[in-house]
Parts: structure tokens; C-alpha cells; sequence
């Protein structure tokens, strides 16, 4: 059963994922982590049998094979046509690769899987009102959501991103994904302006009767629940692989801005799987780093635009499930301090709970090291990795003696998503595609075969102020529900 971050609830997985988030703000959230039940066999489960499992564990409400339908619809040949997750393995750690989806992104993990999810929970609660999804992103989020509910009957879908603030690649992609369904608008302002919006309006936004509001952020809890599958999945492929003995402990690196990647491993860690330290890798806006670092959360300081811009982010929505779980379901304590953090832009995490983030590890990379650890990880192992991931592997090295054992570094995105910064490795004279082609050539990787249509692709931007954003989103929302 579920519960909300900042009010006492009990109510189904189905009805959480549906409602994407609490009528007084908080974020859906079990009551308690209970410990999860594995063995050695588990090395020999395929993803979707591991996927069962987890999601078994968290769905009360779902039947075994309403989980195994979610399931067939989500991992099928035309999501994920050649694999579903990559791995590359070195001495000292491994690559995680969660970019094989359609986007190119490991937002596609979760977001493929969330439309099926809200099908099926649709269906237990007894809902027939069409579903409005409202999302923000600061550039995979919006592509993977676009591609993933664009294709669906009952759903439709709004994004907000900012303009200025996600990469060129990305935005000509949530372009490439849009349809009669969908409505993609920039905003101009930055990716928290964007997440502000629309949780001003979830809260807001109650005399909706012929459609439901619903997200595809990973403040709904349907999305976050499909990302703690892949921790589970690689922990066991790497002893499969015999690059650990099972039962020896791995740290695990994540870059990260919302916090959400990062929280699904620290989920897998509680339900027991086998993780010594968490590593928070953050860019420039590195807020988490000194939060982790000072116990302080301090939103009075620059945003930065970066190179790694999925990452530019100041308010980070998971990180408030995180104080749920480590203050024990204080939900009044997390009020307060989300409380706090609306009012004067930052929290302290009171003493007693200090040693409950012992877990976690951070460091933050800035815009010139990226482009340094791009390189260093192509001329050191011949493996070309995306920016975000480069944060990564920068916090890794820099952290790595204080680190015992084995290493994964979760890679999110694959390089051709951001070809112009890979691009400081190879110093190519080219543009768009032809750019993709002669970085492909030069560094030994398949284009992946999306590429092409996109950058062929041609869009017009609506645009809109975040000053009067959230009337003229709410006065939008009004007239789907009148027309629908």
C-alpha cells in the first residue's frame, strides 16, 4: 500500500500511479521498504523475469498476469530492437548502458512501461475519463514520454521544457515525437520553472470531469518503480559474467539531477541487494553534492546551463521520498521542510538524521572536466560515452579511493544524443548528421538508426513566458476537458 510523502494515506498502487501525485503536493510512496528475496538463481533470469519479480513485489493490487501483460507490451523488438540494456565491463568497474530504447535514453527504461502501467490501473480503479499527461523535462524525459503515449488510444500528453536549456539533438527529437496527441511548449525559464508549473497546476486543477491529470515525471511513483529493475538486473548479469562473486558488494555511480535514477538504486540497497556506496555525480548545479556534503539544501545560488543539461536542475523533486525514507515516514517532517524550501529556498536536515545518508557519496564535475573525462574514457578504454555520463565517470576517478570494490557507472544517454559535445574529442568539421556519421566512423559505433529522421525532421517552436505559463496551462487544460 501507498502512502503520500506529506499526508498519512493508504490507497493501491493502481490509484497512486493514476493520481501521479498527492492533492496537497507530496509524492506517492510506500509505507515502508521491505526486505526483497533473492538468490544465486537470480543470475539466470532475463530481464523481464527480473522485472517481474520487482514489480510483484510493489504492484499490491495487480494480478500476476496483469504484471506479465505490462511487461510483454513494454520489452518488445520495436522498444528495444537489438537489447534492452548494454554492458561494458573494465578492470576496476563497468558501464551500465540504459540508452537502447527508442529515445536514446534511460529515461525509455521506465516511460515505456509507465502507458501500460496507467492502462492497467485504469482499468482496477474503474476509470473511464480520457488521462491528460503533464510533464516536465529538462530534455529525455519529454522524447521518451512524447514517443512513449503518443502511441497510445486513451491519453493524452502536454510538455514543458526550457528553451534554452536542453540540447539541440533533444529538442528536435520531442519535435520529431509529436501528433495530435501530444502539445510541446517551451518555456523561458529553466527546467525548475518548468517543474513548478506543473505541479502549481496538479494542485490546483480540481474540476476536471472529463479528463484526469497524470504524470510522467518520475514524481509518479509508475515511473520510478520500472528504474529499480535495472539495479537488481545488472548486479546479477555482473556475476553471470563473473566479474563479481555473488554476495560481494558493488558501488554504484549515478548522475543525476531530479534525483530519481539515483533514488531506485538506493531503493534496491534497502530491499537488499548487495551496494556499498552510492555516488551522487552532479554538474555545475550542484546543489545535491553540497547537500549530501553539508546536510544543507540551499536553492539561494546560480543555475547554470551546462553541457550535461539534463542535469541542470535546482530543485530536485525525488529527494523529498529520500527524507521519507530515511526520517521513517515523518511526513510532517518532510512538510516542513518542504515547507521551508518553498519559503526561503532551502532546508537543513535536522542531526538525528544525518547518519541515514551515510549511503551516499557526491561529487560534481564542471563543464570544462566533462569535456577532459569525454576524452580521457575514449584514448584510456576506445569507449565513447555521452556528457552525463562523463560526470559519472569524473565523480568515479575522483572518488574512487575511497571506494572498495567493484564499480558501476550507470551511463544514461547514448553519445550521438549529443554529438556536438562528443564532438571536443574528434574536432570534426562537420554539422548534424554528417557530424553523427564521421564520429561513428572515427570512434567505431553503429549510428542508431533514428538518428537520421530526426535531424531530417522540421519544427516550429510555441513558446511561451513562465511569468503567465501556468493561466494559459490551466485555461488549455480547460478547454481538453470541455472538447473532450
Amino acid at each position: 500500500m501507498y502512502t503520500s510523502t506529506r499526508k498519512k494515506l493508504n490507497i493501491d498502487a493502481s490509484e497512486a500511479i493514476i493520481r501521479g501525485i498527492s492533492e496537497e503536493g507530496g509524492l506517492f510512496i510506500f509505507h515502508h521498504i521491505k526486505p526483497f528475496l533473492f538468490n544465486k538463481n537470480f543470475s539466470l533470469l532475463s530481464y523481464q523475469e527480473m522485472a517481474e519479480k520487482i514489480l510483484t513485489f510493489y504492484l499490491n493490487d495487480f494480478t500476476n498476469e496483469e504484471i506479465k501483460q505490462v511487461i510483454a507490451k513494454t520489452y518488445t523488438a520495436v522498444n528495444f530492437k537489438n537489447k534492452i540494456i548494454g554492458m561494458k565491463n573494465l578492470k576496476e568497474f563497468s558501464f551500465l548502458e540504459l540508452y537502447h530504447g527508442p529515445t536514446l535514453s534511460f529515461k525509455d527504461m521506465a516511460l515505456t512501461m509507465l502507458p501500460n502501467l496507467i492502462e492497467v490501473a485504469k482499468v482496477k480503479q474503474n476509470d473511464c475519463l480520457e488521462t491528460l499527461i503533464l510533464t516536465a523535462t529538462s530534455g529525455d524525459t519529454g522524447g521518451a514520454a512524447l514517443a512513449s503515449f503518443g502511441k497510445t488510444d486513451n491519453n493524452k500528453i502536454i510538455v514543458l521544457y526550457p528553451i534554452d536549456g536542453v540540447s539541440y539533438f533533444q529538442e528536435r527529437q520531442m519535435h520529431f515525437y509529436t501528433n495530435q496527441k501530444t502539445r510541446l511548449i517551451g518555456i523561458k525559464g529553466n527546467f525548475d520553472d518548468c517543474q513548478n508549473i506543473v505541479k502549481t497546476v496538479f494542485t490546483s486543477m480540481n474540476n476536471l470531469r472529463n479528463i484526469k491529470l497524470s504524470s510522467a515525471n518520475s514524481i509518479n511513483i509508475g515511473r520510478l518503480l520500472p528504474q529499480i529493475i535495472y539495479y537488481f538486473y545488472a548486479y546479477f548479469k555482473m556475476v553471470n559474467q563473473n566479474e563479481i562473486l555473488y554476495g560481494e558488494s558493488i558501488n554504484v555511480v549515478v548522475p543525476t539531477g531530479n534525483f530519481g535514477n539515483i533514488l531506485a538504486c538506493y531503493i534496491a540497497k534497502k530491499m537488499g541487494l548487495f551496494i556499498n556506496k552510492i555516488i551522487c555525480a552532479s554538474n555545475e548545479n550542484n546543489i545535491l553534492t553540497d547537500f549530501f556534503n553539508t546536510k544543507i539544501y540551499n536553492c539561494n545560488r546560480p543555475f547554470y546551463l551546462t553541457n550535461s543539461p539534463a542535469m541542470d536542475i535546482l530543485i530536485s523533486s525525488n529527494l523529498e521520498r529520500l527524507l521519507f525514507i530515511i526520517t521513517d515516514g515523518n511526513y510532517k517532517l518532510v512538510d516542513k521542510l518542504m515547507k521551508d524550501l518553498k519559503e526561503k529556498n532551502s532546508f537543513y536536515l535536522p542531526k538525528q538524521y544525518h547518519s541515514q545518508i551515510d549511503d551516499f557519496l557526491a561529487y560534481s564535475i564542471c563543464n570544462t572536466e566533462t569535456l577532459f573525462y569525454i576524452k580521457d574514457c575514449f584514448e584510456k578504454y576506445n569507449y565513447l560515452i555521452d556528457p552525463h555520463t562523463a560526470v559519472a565517470y569524473g565523480a568515479y576517478l575522483n572518488l574512487k579511493n575511497k571506494l572498495k570494490g567493484k564499480t558501476l557507472i550507470i551511463s544514461t544517454a547514448s553519445p550521438f544524443k549529443f554529438i556536438d559535445t562528443v564532438n571536443e574529442v574528434f574536432k570534426i568539421e562537420e554539422k548534424d548528421f554528417t557530424l553523427a556519421e564521421k564520429i561513428a566512423e572515427k570512434s567505431g559505433n553503429k549510428i542508431p538508426d533514428v538518428l537520421k529522421e530526426i535531424y531530417e525532421g522540421t519544427f516550429q517552436q510555441e513558446v511561451w513566458c513562465k511569468e503567465d505559463a501556468c493561466e494559459k496551462l490551466k485555461k488549455l487544460i480547460g478547454e481538453l476537458d470541455e472538447n473532450c
